[in-house]
């Protein structure tokens, strides 16, 4: 069943159930809204994000770790407080150096997160 709740406002970190994904640890749905979404995301070292391009502008924040990630076409390594901005439609992938923990920043909001 599709999850129907247009906004979420407030976002507690422990009432907010980690999601297990098929490539990464987890991802946590924080605060959203129609305009943007924040999403955490939890990587082991070695774990993926595939190549993939969608709509939605998204910037990567990384917490704490080391990623190296892929934004069209060009590979650089990201560490904490770092970040990067991916245009819509641009193809962009990561792979943890080492455990991280990042935010995914989206506008407008990810609605195929909450089906």
């Amino acid at each position: 069943m599709k999850n129907e709740k247009k906004e979420q406002i407030w976002a507690f970190h422990n009432e907010i159930p980690a999601e297990q994904m098929p490539t990464w640890k987890s991802r946590r749905i924080k605060a959203y809204g129609d305009g943007m979404m924040l999403v955490e995301n939890e990587f082991a070292s070695g774990e993926t994000a595939a190549d993939h391009s969608h709509p939605h502008t998204q910037i990567m924040y990384i917490i704490e770790g080391k990623i190296e990630t892929t934004v069209d076409g060009e590979t650089r390594i990201l560490g904490a407080g770092d970040a990067v901005y991916v245009r819509p439609d641009t193809v962009h992938g990561l792979r943890a150096l080492e455990e991280t923990r990042m935010l995914d920043i989206f506008s407008p909001m990810r609605e195929d997160f909450l089906a």
